[in-house]
């Protein structure tokens, strides 16, 4: 058992659903609102919802006391919630009129072509950091629960 992988088993929980509340409306923080708002609850909260609940369930129930995450895990859910953060820090969003497209970036830098397709770039960039990190979670939690087989004596 290794430090980083209890604290990080131990914050599941509580990052997991911050972080899907983030991806939903972190935009806001920054005073960029619009039409993801909507969107992203029918579409993107409830499948990555689904997904960091799987991970959760798959971490608490692998066996050893006390519970932990291997060293691999535990960086594959740290890098998921920096994926996380930066998607909902950083993702533009659209609205009624010409000037609506905004983000963080466009906030902080002045609205230009350049950082609004910079700030779609950035938010791709963290998605894909995101999913891979999850996907390596998944497949590590899934195979630490596999057994070896007994051979056969003969």
């Amino acid at each position: 058992m290794t430090k980083l992988g209890r604290t990080t088993l131990l914050w599941m929980i509580p990052l997991n659903l911050l972080l899907v509340a983030w991806v939903w409306i972190g935009r806001i923080v920054f005073g960029v609102g619009g039409w993801f708002f909507l969107i992203f609850l029918v579409s993107i909260v409830p499948v990555v919802l689904i997904a960091l609940i799987l991970t959760t369930v798959l971490a608490f129930t692998q066996e050893g006391r006390p519970r932990s995450l291997t060293r691999l895990q535990a960086w594959a859910q740290l890098l998921t919630w920096l994926g996380l953060l930066g998607f909902g820090a950083f993702c533009p969003d659209f609205g009624d009129t010409d000037d609506s497209s905004i983000s963080l970036l466009t906030q902080l830098f002045g609205h230009t072509d350049a950082m609004l397709d910079l700030s779609y770039t950035v938010t791709i960039g963290f998605a894909v950091v995101a999913v891979v990190a999850y996907v390596v979670l998944l497949v590590s939690l899934v195979f630490a629960r596999r057994h070896d087989p007994t051979p056969a004596l003969g």
